[in-house]
């Protein structure tokens, strides 16, 4: 299966799990302006973490939180507005370790709560945003590759100081 065909195939057997009690995950959160609070909360942590705001310091903040939110808001059961790649395709020239996306889940997680999101809603979410490490996370830099002749491939060290221990 192609790379693109996985992602997609991923991305279609999720939105197909954002429901329970027959519920979309969209409407238990709330609204589409739930998920954009949550992604204003979560990307200001990012672009303020010494480490993870690196992978971000050429991409425009609004412009990331509103791909975000449609990208999620489609995957939780709400209009199909994405129009940007696909997570595979998106981060090939990202050196996404373990531990990058350990880091990276983490301020998710405390975004989704001072959000107010609810426990179950959380864990849904989470779950969701979880299966796409398979697609995201690689060994090593060798990994990666390019998406355009100009990209330079992101792969910057955990400096060992991070929001995350404040």
């Amino acid at each position: 299966m192609s790379r693109m065909l996985e992602d997609t195939s991923l991305a279609t057997e999720l939105e197909a799990s954002a429901y329970r009690g027959g519920k979309k995950l969209i409407d238990r959160i709330g609204s589409r302006a739930t998920i954009e609070r949550v992604h204003k909360i979560f990307y200001d942590k990012i672009y303020a973490d010494p480490w993870l705001g690196r992978f971000f310091a050429a991409i425009d903040q609004k412009h990331i939180e509103a791909q975000q939110t449609d990208f999620i808001a489609m995957l939780f059961g709400g209009p199909k507005a994405y129009s940007g790649r696909m997570p595979i395709d998106a981060h090939e020239h990202i050196m996404i370790g373990e531990d990058l996306f350990a880091a990276r889940s983490e301020l998710l997680r405390q975004s989704l709560s001072e959000a107010g999101i609810g426990p179950a809603e959380i864990e849904d979410w989470l779950r969701i945003d979880m299966a796409f490490k398979k697609v995201l996370v690689k060994k090593s830099s060798a990994d990666c590759k390019k998406r355009f002749f100009t990209d330079e491939i992101l792969d910057f060290p955990n400096p060992g100081v991070s929001l995350l221990n404040s």
